[in-house]
């Protein structure tokens, strides 16, 4: 396995989160950069901080990708297509999928409004 760095980390609250606590959220998403990529917003399960990031469409379907909680400096695993964390090729959908969690896939317009759509039969 490969050792990851982590992030000097910052001082944490004290509070510990609750379920009844409403996750706390940034509004500023990134800046489109580059090749197609999707927008990713994600509460992080143990600190509660919402969070909005950009991911290469190439990375996330050839590459491992993780994304750093800005809330908490805790990484997250998006995407394992190069066996680095385990040994089977896996996303995040597919981790929520195994555990019952719900994941909608939709479409960021150019005016920022968000459309999602039923879940495709296959």
């Amino acid at each position: 396995a490969h050792a990851i760095p982590r992030p000097p980390s910052r001082k944490l609250p004290s509070k510990e989160p609750s379920t009844a606590d409403p996750p706390t959220s940034e509004s500023h998403r990134p800046e489109h950069k580059g090749p197609a990529f999707y927008q990713l917003s994600f509460t992080c399960q143990p600190c509660g901080h919402r969070s909005h990031h950009n991911v290469s469409k190439q990375a996330y379907h050839h590459g491992s990708t993780l994304i750093t909680c800005p809330g908490c400096r805790n990484r997250h695993v998006i995407s394992d297509h190069l066996n680095i964390f385990g040994d089977r090729k896996i996303t995040v959908e597919d981790l929520m999928r195994e555990k019952g969690q719900l994941v909608k896939r939709g479409s960021l317009g150019e005016d920022g409004d968000i459309e999602f759509w039923p879940e495709e039969v296959v």
